[in-house]
């Protein structure tokens, strides 16, 4: 070696005086080269520390150039001055580290690198290699596709730690976790009965709510508030952050059912105090349904108006009357505060039709109005609103009336006359035909017993045949009155006698019963052929020439035959 050799040599071995190999110094990053970063350590020259000690898996540093830290010194470098290391000085720190956190059950941070048999590499704490096993790497939550968690970081609990194996666990963490939150949330519930979660999921009736991700509990719709709410959907969304109140809780089945409402004092607490039956009171309808409406008298204060108390007329629908947020005056008719319930009416704030129609109708005055329904045996006609009265299908015609739907339709005006009032009853009489004069009575001051008619065959019944002798007088003619024929025979059926007998055929009869008042008129065309035969007996009785071989009977019947 040359004399400047020497002394180069004496000069480094002058300047790492005081520092020895496994020692841990302190140093400053003065410069970060290509492979080495230049750590000054208090020396006369830098030491060396390899570029790869101080990157992490990613490439980034830990250190950048002003940087201060601790590095062991490994060795000499080849162009001399010290070698440090950080990663032996950062690995004897982490697994003492670690074995801390093994022992106290502390957690560790770990990173999945890769695949292997059974599981995964990992490196804990950015590091050092270790192993999870696929059971271990979710707990309470479906594991997809395996490579699904490469890359993936998380805390685990270190569960084996020995020379060679260094084994993580996530479930183990999770499940200590879970049951402490378990506990967290059970000790609430049992304190104060109150929780805070959030909404997960809106299903039938209401809203599944997660508590900490250790229970479900049921929001039902009705506990949401005091307050109606048209659109729960719109009331609560997934994701809100709510306060509840637990209303009953199941152990075994780890039900939890809970209320928002339940933590607002209950509006119909006192109740009593505020409204009592028969009082006026004012509020907003919130819901028309075909039954009724619901009025809102205060926040979470409603009551239910019937179909049948919105108005005096029984056939009025609540939504042609009523609409949402009208506000309205109604009458308190029932309280249940137990049950919650209160009935109101709107019509009693009136006085009742039928109360007016006492003191303003009559029996005998004439009225308008419209037919509301046509029933087989009469018509409904509202003559005031709230008020019907009812026409007996033997009050629309003093004649017969037939197929009455045909003849009258809803809606369809009339003009009718009162032939009785009974308010207590709701009872209203009125008739059509009394708006015209009884003719029977009429005919009964025209025709006697007696008088000879002529009527129109209209129909034949059981015993008889009905002629119309006039527009609204139908008169009977009873099967043994109709002809010498029918006269002897006990037992005739109506069909022998539709055979010359048809609707339209014109009969002429003698009248035997005239009763007006039962509306009761017989004829006989056998006593009408009788007389006619008396009359043309005696008016040929001095032309009968027996001798000429023309009998009395042949007479008759060319009188008869002759139009």
């Amino acid at each position: 070696m040359s004399d400047w050799g020497k002394e180069f040599e004496e000069y480094l071995n002058r300047s790492f005086q005081g520092v020895s190999l496994g020692e841990i110094v302190k140093g400053t990053v003065v410069k970060i080269g290509k492979d080495y970063a230049f750590i000054d350590v208090g020396l006369k020259g830098e030491a060396l520390l390899p570029l790869e000690e101080i990157k992490d898996d990613t490439g980034k540093f830990w250190f950048k150039e002003g940087d201060e830290g601790e590095f062991l010194v490994v060795g000499r470098a080849p162009s001399g001055g010290y070698l440090l290391s950080y990663l032996k000085i950062r690995e004897k720190r982490l697994k003492e580290k670690i074995k801390e956190s093994f022992e106290k059950g502390v957690p560790v941070k770990v990173r999945v690198v890769s695949l292997v048999k059974g599981g995964y590499s990992v490196k804990v704490e950015g590091l050092l290699p270790g192993f999870l096993p696929f059971s271990q790497a979710h707990f309470r939550e479906r594991l997809g596709e395996p490579e699904a968690l490469l890359g993936a970081e998380f805390e685990a609990l270190v569960t084996k730690l020995s020379k060679d194996d260094l084994v993580v666990s996530k479930r183990a963490l999770l499940e200590r976790e879970y049951e402490l939150k378990k506990k967290e949330v059970l000790e609430k519930v049992k304190q104060e009965g109150i929780l805070e979660g959030e909404v997960f999921k809106r299903v039938e009736g209401g809203f599944l709510v997660d508590f900490q991700g250790v229970f479900k509990g049921f929001l039902p719709d009705k506990e949401l508030s005091w307050f109606r709410i048209s659109d729960p959907d719109g009331f609560l969304k997934k994701g809100d952050k709510i306060k509840v109140k637990v209303l009953s809780f199941e152990p075994k089945k780890e039900q939890i059912k809970v209320s928002i409402k339940a933590l607002e004092p209950d509006p119909w607490e006192g109740i009593e105090k505020r409204y009592q039956e028969g009082q006026r009171v004012k509020g907003k309808v919130v819901g028309v349904f075909d039954f009724g409406a619901f009025l809102e008298l205060e926040p979470g204060v409603e009551g239910l108006i019937p179909r049948s108390e919105i108005g005096w007329n029984k056939n009025l629908k609540p939504k042609e009357i009523l609409g949402l947020g009208d506000l309205v005056e109604a009458v308190i008719l029932e309280m249940k505060p137990s049950e919650r319930k209160m009935v109101l009416s709107l019509r009693r704030l009136e006085p009742s039709p039928w109360e007016r129609l006492v003191e303003e109708v009559r029996v005998g005055d004439v009225l308008k109005g419209k037919v509301k329904q046509v029933i087989n045996h009469g018509i409904l006609v509202e003559v005031r609103e709230g008020v019907e009265g009812f026409v007996h299908v033997s009050n629309l015609s003093w004649g017969r009336v037939e197929n009455l739907k045909e003849k009258f339709v809803p809606g369809q005006e009339l003009t009718v006359k009162v032939l009785e009032i009974n308010p207590e009853k709701k009872r209203l009489v009125l008739s059509i035909k009394h708006l015209t004069p009884d003719p029977w009575e009429s005919f009964a001051a025209t025709y006697k017993i007696g008088y000879i008619l002529e009527g129109v065959v209209r129909r034949i019944v059981s015993n008889g045949v009905i002629v119309e002798v006039s527009p609204e007088i139908e008169g009977f003619i009873p099967f043994k009155e109709l002809s010498e024929e029918f006269k002897e025979k006990k037992f005739l059926k109506p069909e022998k006698v539709a055979e010359q007998y048809k609707p339209g055929d014109k009969l002429k009869g003698k009248i035997v019963l005239l009763d007006p008042v039962n509306k009761k008129l017989h004829l006989s065309c056998v006593k009408y052929i009788e007389e006619l035969e008396n009359q043309e007996l005696e008016n040929y009785k001095g032309n009968l020439q027996v001798g000429a071989g023309l009998k009395l009977g042949d007479l008759l019947a060319q009188k008869l035959s002759k139009p």
